[in-house]
């Protein structure tokens, strides 16, 4: 090692502009320091698929207003500071902002060059990045969650209701492999697998997929979740492993206000609040969930209070827009026992910083945690890393498919190959699977 290795002085910061997997323009940040030179891209989210407590994703002016602030505020300020200064930094994108919801900068911008930080820190340091944010002494890797079969919110465009499936995400979970490697055989074989029935089941079908390149037919939720268990069971029964199915509801999408209750656009059903929660336990009962997301509409808290009565000690009740990243809206709905299970994303919270106290409040609350990448996605792994050094459970990211998908599924194949024989999965906080 030369003697610049533990110099993380930051000489250069710029944004360009790229484009994501959606083909939607993106930004990403290069860190210039005395030792290393790095770049991340956000995983970000817009509006149309957003929750009621999100911060504000980008400031006026989109993503060219993102790299605008970047390429002049932000690089002034980070030019001279140690890359390894990771909250101090992360504190002056809150104050540049001047508000808690990055009202003024927008939370992508914050996200993206906080990552890139990390990012540089860590090569200067000469440390892969998980090690670098490590929460942990023992290092585990996550059990992988993709969706197969999309819905909801997914595709974006209202438009689409009432022609693809109304829960949003359908997902898998493969129970007995040893490796992430074999985890992805699996999964890709059940996506695949699906593929071919959703054919048989659905005259109509051409192999469409949403914007998370998860397959979307022209079913209800129903239909949809047999084709899903026939692939999982076929799979299972060639690979001697078996598969746990979970939802992501996506139930603020279903709510309409006006109406007070939840529309089912594709089944052609209205139901009020209590319907929408006994039908959904019936699909717990009947399909064995493990995992259920976003049950309800965020303020419906009373609602997910009665769910997790009911379910709380063999299924993940977990919350994503329900908590939005926020740790006074985590505490909050620790104290009412809402929900067992959290989920982050980056650009939820906007810095690493705040991320990672969300996440030691989901430890000191004996949560599960799930790790996330959001719809508009960039083929960058960083958030794999973060999702080991954290010790995430499991980590949802779309489908199998998808090449910033793919970006963080090898990123995991990989850690898990470095920690070799060290390598163990995370387990899930009081639910047996």
């Amino acid at each position: 090692m030369g003697s610049d290795i533990l110099d993380s002085t930051i000489v250069d910061v710029h944004a360009r502009s790229i484009f994501d997997g959606c083909a939607r323009e993106s930004l990403e940040v290069v860190i210039t320091t005395n030792a290393a030179q790095v770049c991340a891209a956000p995983s970000y989210s817009d509006p149309r698929s957003s929750g009621k407590y999100e911060i504000r994703h980008f400031p006026d002016g989109g993503v060219q207003g993102s790299i605008d602030l970047i390429n002049s505020i932000i690089r002034e300020r980070l030019i001279g500071m140690q890359a390894d200064s990771q909250e101090e930094i992360d504190n002056i994108f809150l104050e540049i902002d001047g508000t808690e919801m990055f009202e003024n900068i927008g939370g992508n911008t914050a996200e993206v060059t906080s990552m890139a930080v990390a990012k540089a820190a860590a090569a200067s340091l000469d440390l892969p990045l998980y090690k670098y944010v490590s929460l942990n002494k023992e290092i585990g890797v996550p059990h992988q969650m993709p969706n197969i079969i999309g819905g909801g919110a997914t595709m974006g465009d209202k438009g689409w209701k009432g022609r693809t499936p109304d829960i949003q995400d359908h997902i898998i979970l493969p129970v007995g492999c040893k490796t992430t490697y074999e985890e992805m055989l699996c999964v890709s074989a059940v996506f695949h697998r699906t593929g071919i029935l959703l054919q048989n089941e659905d005259p109509n079908f051409t192999g469409g997929r949403d914007e998370e390149y998860c397959w979307l037919p022209g079913l209800d939720d129903i239909a949809c979740l047999d084709v899903l268990k026939q692939a999982c069971n076929d799979v299972g029964e060639e690979r001697g492993i078996v598969f746990r199915i979970g939802l992501d509801v996506g139930a603020a999408d279903l709510w309409d206000e006006e109406r007070g209750a939840y529309v089912y656009s594709k089944e052609g059903i209205v139901r009020t609040p209590n319907e929408h929660a006994t039908y959904l336990a019936g699909l717990i009962d009947r399909y064995n969930l493990f995992y259920i997301e976003d049950s309800f509409f965020e303020d419906h808290v009373e609602l997910y209070v009665e769910q997790m009565q009911q379910y709380g000690n063999q299924v993940m009740v977990a919350g994503d827009d329900l908590l939005a990243g926020n740790i006074r809206r985590l505490e909050k709905m620790a104290e009412k026992y809402a929900v067992n299970t959290a989920v982050i994303k980056l650009n939820m919270t906007g810095t690493i910083t705040r991320t990672r106290k969300f996440v030691e409040m989901c430890n000191k609350n004996d949560f599960s945690i799930i790790g996330s990448c959001r719809t508009y996605d960039s083929p960058d792994d960083t958030m794999a890393d973060l999702v080991v050094g954290w010790g995430c459970n499991a980590y949802k990211c779309g489908s199998p498919a998808g090449g910033e998908h793919a970006a963080k599924y090898n990123r995991f194949i990989r850690i898990d190959e470095k920690l070799g024989t060290n390598s163990t999965f995370s387990t899930f906080t009081g639910i047996k699977l």
